[in-house]
């Protein structure tokens, strides 16, 4: 999307992160489009659920012992790595935000050698 920083990822590789996609989708949650916000990354709003809880955790000692739970923490990178496989099988590499970008640097440098 023009006008919106590149993932630094995607931006050197030309490869989708796990998180390609939150900018718009919190983008389009502001604007009040639900539907095309969960389209850009359907897990937006367990972002809004980390800060929540983080906020609540700087008084309740039960939230802060649970964000600092090694579980609680690779169950969410879990969630969001099964969510861009899908993703990825879905979308990738011509539909975004899970498209290839061949003018990242490396698929550019590697014109550059295969000539």
């Amino acid at each position: 999307m023009v006008g919106l920083l590149e993932c630094p990822l995607k931006a050197v590789t030309g490869l989708p992160c796990p998180v390609c996609g939150m900018t718009r989708a919190f983008i389009h949650l502001a604007q009040g489009d639900i539907t095309t916000a969960f389209y850009y990354h359907p897990l937006f709003w367990v972002i809004i659920l980390l800060v929540l809880l983080y906020g609540v955790s700087l008084k309740k000692a039960v939230i802060a012992r649970l964000l600092t739970n090694k579980y609680w923490w690779i169950g969410i990178i879990s969630l969001f790595l099964v969510v861009y496989s899908y993703r990825m099988v879905q979308y990738f590499p011509h539909q975004a935000p899970l498209d290839f970008n061949f003018n990242a640097f490396l698929p550019r440098l590697w014109q550059i050698i295969a000539t």
